[in-house]
């Protein structure tokens, strides 16, 4: 081989590697802009905001937490109505505290790595509220031999 042919291979390669910078800057830019509409309207726009965005996880985060609070506020008013026991009132607003936080820190965007702790904990003390029991076991009678 020839130093003339290493010299036209490189430049075919340099050209080569040049098209395909070019087209992936034209992929890149094309994924960063908006959707435009269909064919044929005359104002060219995006078509429809997207709700689920990494900068408006802050929006979604309060709107998990205000979900949990209604549900709360309902569930006292029902509650309210009739005559449970203070560990099922117990269970029924743990149960929904550890659901609405799990819940907001998935949407928060937390790692596995971060959320995996808190996840545990969560998990123990549901495990314990629902796996409580409230009445004493009857005691048994002693064998007669």
């Amino acid at each position: 081989m020839t130093a003339s042919n290493a010299i036209r291979e490189t430049e075919e390669i340099n050209a080569a590697l040049k098209v395909a910078k070019e087209n992936v800057q034209k992929a890149v830019e094309a994924a960063s802009t908006p959707v435009v509409a269909a064919v044929g309207s005359q104002t060219p726009g995006p078509v429809g905001k997207q709700w689920w965005r990494a900068d408006e996880a802050m929006t979604i985060s309060a709107s998990v937490l205000l979900f949990g609070i209604l549900v709360m506020v309902l569930m006292t008013i029902a509650l309210r109505r009739t005559s449970l026991s203070p560990d099922s009132i117990l269970r029924l607003f743990g149960t929904t505290i550890i659901i609405t936080g799990a819940l907001f820190l998935i949407v928060a965007g937390y790692t596995e790595t971060q959320m995996g702790p808190v996840m545990g904990l969560l998990g123990t003390i549901a495990g314990y509220l629902l796996g409580k029991n409230s009445t004493q076991p009857v005691a048994e009678g002693k064998n007669e031999a």
